[in-house]
């Protein structure tokens, strides 16, 4: 199934060489947003919130054929 993707901040770089032109990137049907997360080898210990199809989703999620998919980290500051 093709999906978009777009990853924010400092998620970006594990973009590079997975995600294909117009932010598409084909998965098997059924993958959840963690199986996302674990194709684009972000490591579990990054907080990540997702996004479809603008709004919030669990990690547990199916995505469907078409969904837009943004993943934004959790960054802390002080």
């Amino acid at each position: 199934m093709k999906i978009k993707v777009i990853l924010h901040t400092i998620l970006k770089k594990y973009a590079k060489g997975k995600i294909l032109e117009n932010d598409t990137i084909i998965l098997y049907e059924d993958t959840t947003l963690q199986g996302l997360t674990h194709y684009l080898a972000i490591p579990e210990k990054v907080g990540i919130i997702f996004l479809v199809n603008d709004f919030p989703k669990e990690k547990d999620y199916k995505l469907c054929e078409g969904d837009e998919v943004k993943l934004f980290s959790l960054i802390c500051g002080g």
